[in-house]
């Protein structure tokens, strides 16, 4: 019964009606009739009480003046009312006085479903109240019941009819208005469905259902070209399935053969009918049918997603072909007939590739030596091919200052270099030797044999003789050397790394006994490395716990015996162990790449000094000079300096940076743009150990410093009494350095003075300002401002600027 109710929308549509309109409007029709009953009720109940009241008024009269006669016709007259079923008069004892009925038995209590009004007759008499009776009267209950129906029964009857219309109106609305777009819809979809073509819906209306219509309209559009698309896309896909020249195949969960590419035939050699249904193990070789089944069943227990297996397949002629197979788990779990796309690839193709790839990935691209990882691989297998009478020697060797022909030449010139190291180093090597490049300048040699000692070194010889022949270069003539390290197996090491390791530290032991040679691996040498390593774990320890210091030496006016300004030097102030010397630890720290960290260190120790000078009324225009690294001459420096400078709210006129000729040479390329950078920040550079360097006349030209520092050989040399020949030189170079820096506007300080004599020497040839032991050794700058010296009466007190004939940078 639901179900054909529920058959159609226009039946839901009327069921929902009826059922909002009983359950809307029945409550709203019982609600007018309980309203209108309780109105006609009270309004009769007060006109009874009224009849009552004003007849009881009108018989104690006649009661009083025993007048039956009217006492009855009056009684009588009472009872022709329509609602009254009986009327009693009674007298103050409660005899009948009159009464009259309208049941035919007149008796009153057989006036079912009456209402009982009672009142006293009372007669009033000069003020006075008697109580002469009783009237009862019985009304008719049903009188009410009825002027109430008759009240409600129009209104209700006119209620319905106009639900019955609008009901009427709202299911022929339905019908027109949304049962009959809903049935060509329904029947486009029917069609569509059935025929499998198309049917557009022949409708058009502004409202909703026309905008369902010509949306339907247009999906159906876009599915018949979808569908065009579609069958385009599949023959397409069954074209490059065929015509791809790889040989795709399918098969189903038991190895069955399901598809085959015309490629997979063409290839195999077989026919479409002779393949199709066979499993795919009867065309593998025997002995690789088992791999090829357990590597299957790991994939369907979902043990793996795919596997790959090299196997060979047998063509129809009988000839065997390697393949690579390929096949990945089919995750359509709903399909009853599950197969998987595979792929069969020739090996041969692959192994030439893989070859070709791993000559690659062990070959250095440039000069077509060995790199890295082949040749550590050439080295393993010389390491488990040797024996009691077989020895292994590595001669490890890079170019020396070869980062000055790339900064200066250009990267394409210092490939040329490298080129023909390599062709010139290969002339000396026999056949079963090993040469290899690392990356850089970097190359190393592997010798084996019985007399590789006595060869390693010979052949070390020959390479520092024939790499010292000129090279021409861009019509330039440069010439090179370089430094080897040579180590043997199994006597240094016994591992292609640790050998290589061992080579590399006799290597850089000849870099710092002066290039330009070879060395022997000692044991000695590893002893060193682990010292390095220990010094490294110091440093670390030492920045982090913050045992960097700098100590301050004074820089002195000569003439006035005056402190002007402070160098800070770097000092390791272990909690243990006391004041380190620098000289170890900063080789290590350059080495390590630690410097960074230690001179940012340095540089903030510089400006907190700077700021605790300022602040001392004494000592406000002194300056202070700080040591830079080589390494600290990024691009970042001057930002780095700006930085600092503002969170100590210092200018950088009070700040002096001094660089060594060794950093110039290490960062040319760079340095110009650096230090005018710096400059712009108002701090003044010096250029430190002047007069040691090769090219410093070069540098001063090119380069805009303050300051020249001479160095302390130069001054010892100058109070050297007991060599007269070397004081005799040295004088003329410390005049001629004066004399360069004066025509050049720059300061001049003369560093490491310990003697008067040295003194006096200097300021004979007009150095106006030095520092040494004369004056004093590097200390806290605490012990500076609140010394001896802090007095201005002191020999060396702080005097005034402004006296000085010029600024010391």
């Amino acid at each position: 019964m639901l179900g054909y109710i529920w058959g159609s929308t226009q039946r839901k549509f009327l069921v929902i009606m009826l059922a909002t309109l009983i359950a809307v409007n029945g409550p709203l029709l019982l609600l007018f009739f309980v309203v209108t009953k309780d109105t006609l009720e009270r309004e009769m109940v007060a006109k009874q009480q009224v009849l009552v009241d004003v007849n009881s008024k009108v018989l104690s009269k006649l009661i009083w003046d025993f007048d039956d006669e009217n006492l009855k016709k009056w009684t009588a007259a009472i009872a022709t009312e329509p609602d009254i079923f009986s009327i009693e008069v009674l007298d103050d004892t409660d005899n009948r006085l009159a009464f009259v009925s309208n049941a035919d038995d007149g008796n009153p209590a057989s006036h079912e479903g009456g209402t009982l009004f009672s009142k006293d007759i009372i007669h009033v008499i000069d003020g006075n109240d008697y109580n002469v009776g009783t009237l009862n009267i019985w009304f008719m209950s049903e009188r009410l019941r009825s002027a109430a129906i008759e009240q409600v029964a129009y209104p209700a009857i006119l209620f319905v009819v106009s639900t019955i219309s609008v009901l009427i109106v709202a299911l022929l609305a339905n019908r027109v208005m949304i049962n009959r777009p809903l049935s060509r819809l329904n029947e486009a979809i029917e069609t569509t469905h059935r025929s499998g073509t198309r049917k557009r819906v022949d409708w058009s209306s502004s409202d909703e259902f026309g905008s369902v219509t010509e949306a339907f309209n247009e999906m159906q559009d876009s599915l018949d070209k979808d569908e065009a698309k579609l069958l385009k896309a599949n023959k397409r896909l069954a074209f490059l399935y065929h015509n791809t020249p790889v040989m795709l195949y399918s098969i189903d969960h038991e190895d069955r053969i399901l598809n085959v590419s015309d490629y997979w035939l063409s290839a195999t050699g077989y026919a479409r009918e002779a393949v199709i249904g066979r499993k795919l193990r009867e065309f593998l070789q025997p002995d690789c049918t088992e791999e090829y089944l357990d590597s299957r069943k790991r994939l369907f227990s979902a043990e793996h997603m795919s596997f790959e297996i090299t196997s060979v397949f047998i063509r129809a002629d009988g000839s065997p072909l390697d393949v690579l197979i390929t096949e990945i788990r089919d995750f359509d779990k709903s399909s009853t007939g599950r197969q998987s796309l595979s792929v069969m690839a020739d090996i041969c193709q692959l192994k030439a590739a893989e070859a070709k790839i791993l000559h690659q990935a062990r070959t250095d691209f440039l000069t077509g030596l060995l790199n890295r990882h082949g040749f550590t691989h050439r080295m393993n297998e010389a390491i488990d091919a040797a024996d009691a009478d077989h020895e292994i020697a590595v001669l490890f060797f890079d170019l020396d200052n070869f980062k000055w022909v790339n900064d200066n030449l250009g990267h394409f010139a210092g490939d040329q270099v490298l080129k023909l190291v390599t062709q010139r180093v290969s002339k000396l090597l026999k056949t079963d030797d090993c040469f290899g490049r690392f990356g850089g300048d970097e190359f190393a040699i592997l010798l084996s044999g019985g007399d590789v000692r006595a060869r390693a070194v010979d052949l070390a010889t020959r390479i520092n003789q024939v790499l010292k022949q000129p090279i021409s270069l861009s019509g330039r003539q440069l010439q090179i050397s370089a430094s080897i390290g040579i180590s043997y197996y199994p006597e240094n090491a016994d591992t292609a790394d640790d050998l290589l390791q061992t080579s590399d530290v006799a290597m850089y032991r000849q870099k710092g006994s002066g290039r330009n040679g070879h060395c022997v691996f000692d044991v000695q040498f590893g002893q060193e490395a682990a010292r390095q390593l220990e010094v490294k774990e110091l440093i670390s320890e030492a920045l982090k716990h913050d045992w960097f210091e700098l100590y301050y030496q004074p820089i002195v006016h000569l003439n006035e015996r005056s402190i002007v300004g402070f160098e800070g030097l770097l000092r390791l102030v272990h909690p243990d162990m006391g004041i380190l010397p620098p000289r170890e630890y900063i080789t290590v720290a350059e080495q390590t790449g630690s410097i960074l960290e230690i001179g940012d260190r340095v540089l903030r120790l510089g400006m907190r000094a700077l700021k605790e000078l300022e602040q001392q009324p004494d000592w406000q225009d002194a300056y202070v000079t700080l040591n830079l690294s080589a390494a600290q001459f990024r691009r970042e420096l001057p930002d780095t300096l700006a930085r600092y400078l503002a969170q100590h709210d210092l200018v950088g006129d009070r700040l002096v940076l001094e660089i060594t000729e060794t950093t110039l040479m290490q960062n040319s390329a760079d340095l110009d743009g650096l230090i005018e950078d710096i400059r712009k920040l108002g701090c003044a550079l010096a250029l430190d150990d002047f007069g040691t360097g090769f090219s410093s006349l070069s540098y001063m030209n090119r380069l805009h410093v303050d300051t020249v520092k001479i160095d302390r050989s130069f001054v010892q040399g100058l109070g050297d009494t007991s060599n007269k020949d070397a004081s005799g030189k040295t004088a003329p170079l410390v005049e001629a350095i004066v004399g360069l820096s004066e025509k050049l506007d720059l300061t001049v300080i003369a560093e490491g003075i310990e003697t008067e004599e040295q003194l006096g020497s200097l300021t004979q040839r007009n150095v106006r300002f030095g520092q040494g032991f004369l004056f004093g050794e590097a200390k806290p700058l605490d012990v500076w401002l609140n010394g001896p010296l802090k007095s201005r009466s002191s020999r060396y007190a702080l005097p005034d600027l402004k006296e000085l004939e010029a600024r010391p940078y």
